[in-house]
């Protein structure tokens, strides 16, 4: 990687058009796609990078924003991102490639590798790959969430904790119910089986046979200098910095990291069928429960079947789409919390195919008369330590959270505001007509103030 020293005279928006073309020269760009990408990046909705490839051959490849705001560095094809639940396609691919080295049957009951689970008689292997095992997701327990940006090591007896005693949601195999905890347990069963650590499962599965070597576990303690600082919110003029998951937690279901030409060897290797055989990725793709197969949602866009997968942590979201039959497929990486990458990824497809798609529009708030204002104003409690003010001046209204200097909201609709230049939604909640509570939308975190005094 070549590095350039910069004259301290040079401004700072001249350098970052220097560093943007010098980053440019080694993009691949497609119209539509460009047009597409950067309609979201100006409303702040994609900060990353962006790989198609049809025919075996790369179409599209540029990057966005910055991997570092801090210290200006930019996104570049070799910027490494925590790539969340799309950890799940890679815990089910050695899951079944055990299966064909008949090391386990995915009809086994998960008894046989962890004895004194609950019912554990009665949940088997692919109840699990296909999330319809009936298990309470973890992220429905506070105290878990609470965890998550700690630095403390859990065993995988104290991950379990988190779930286990809970009574199941549903009859196993019966219903879809998207589950973290169910796909953390497939980790702890590849452990048992094989011997090793989930992350020496996964590289030696599939990051060595297809050479991912930017790829692993752990992202939290990743020392590389292309590692991405992980964002809740980004724009030109503000930047929220959020911390990597702890990959005690977050393990098999979501403690993956990788680049976009990294999971393009994954798409390459999935495509010739280098690590399961045809028939067995052939079944990991049908659906079994609710479009999903083993690791896999199996989608439709305009008619046309799509296999893909996405992920979302605190500060990174993935989405990763492959259409066989087309011999497309479409990789995106940001290091920004965001909902909009598989509407994105979607849309990118639609547009490779000449098919209706829409580009986003910057969000707009709408006026409310000063008596609406008024009755959304007081003082809301989180928690004694989290106090939130909501209060009117020159008919708008402003949050202001403890002691912080006061942000105005713009009004979505009655009811709902939005900050401009951040990723919060405001909830307020009424019972007969009274405001009791409000609910604070930022990321991925949802927060419930009462209305006190």
């Amino acid at each position: 990687m070549i590095q350039t020293r910069t004259p301290k005279r040079l401004p700072v928006f001249f350098l970052f058009l220097l560093l943007s073309s010098l980053s440019a020269k080694a993009q691949i760009s497609h119209p539509k796609i460009d047009s597409l990408i950067n309609a979201y990046v100006a409303i702040n909705k994609f900060n990353g990078s962006a790989l198609v490839v049809k025919d075996g051959k790369k179409i599209y490849e540029k990057s966005f924003g910055y991997r570092n705001a801090a210290n200006k560095s930019l996104n570049s094809a070799s910027s490494i991102f925590p790539i969340g639940s799309l950890s799940k396609s890679f815990t089910a691919l050695v899951v079944l490639k055990l299966a064909e080295e008949k090391k386990l049957a995915i009809n086994d009951p998960i008894s046989n590798y962890i004895p004194d689970y609950p019912r554990g008689s009665e949940i088997q292997i692919r109840h699990l790959l296909s999330n319809s095992s009936g298990i309470y997701e973890i992220f429905r327990n506070p105290e878990y969430v609470k965890q998550l940006n700690t630095n403390t090591t859990f065993s995988r007896e104290d991950l379990i904790a988190f779930f286990k005693e809970k009574p199941l949601d549903f009859e196993p195999g019966s219903q879809f119910s998207y589950s973290n905890s169910g796909f953390d347990l497939l980790g702890i069963i590849i452990e048992k089986v094989t011997g090793l650590s989930y992350s020496e499962a996964a590289s030696k599965y599939i990051f060595k046979p297809l050479k991912m070597n930017n790829s692993g576990f752990d992202f939290k303690n990743l020392k590389n200098a292309n590692k991405v600082v992980q964002y809740s919110f980004i724009s030109k003029t503000r930047q929220v910095e959020t911390k990597p998951w702890n990959s005690s937690l977050n393990f098999s279901s979501g403690g993956l990291y990788s680049t976009t030409n990294d999971l393009l060897k994954f798409y390459q290797g999935l495509s010739s069928f280098k690590i399961v055989s045809r028939e067995t990725f052939s079944q990991a793709t049908t659906p079994f429960r609710g479009h999903y197969g083993y690791g896999w949602f199996i989608d439709q866009i305009h008619g046309d079947r799509v296999i893909n997968h996405g992920g979302n942590v605190e500060g990174a979201t993935s989405y990763f789409l492959m259409i066989p039959e087309q011999k497309i497929g479409i990789i995106l990486l940001n290091n920004i919390t965001s909902t909009s990458l598989e509407k994105i990824g979607n849309s990118m497809y639609a547009a490779l195919q000449n098919m209706p798609y829409s580009l986003p529009k910057p969000k707009k708030g709408i006026e409310l008369t000063a008596t609406t204002l008024l009755k959304y104003t007081g003082t809301f409690e989180v928690s004694e330590s989290y106090k939130v003010k909501i209060y009117e001046d020159a008919h708008r209204l402003f949050v202001q959270v403890n002691d912080a200097n006061g942000i105005p909201l713009s009004a979505e609709k009655e009811g709902v505001f939005f900050v401009n230049d951040d990723d919060i939604v405001l909830e307020f909640i009424s019972k007969d007509d009274k405001v009791v509570q409000l609910k604070i939308k930022q990321g991925l975190s949802t927060k419930v103030a009462d209305k006190v005094g």
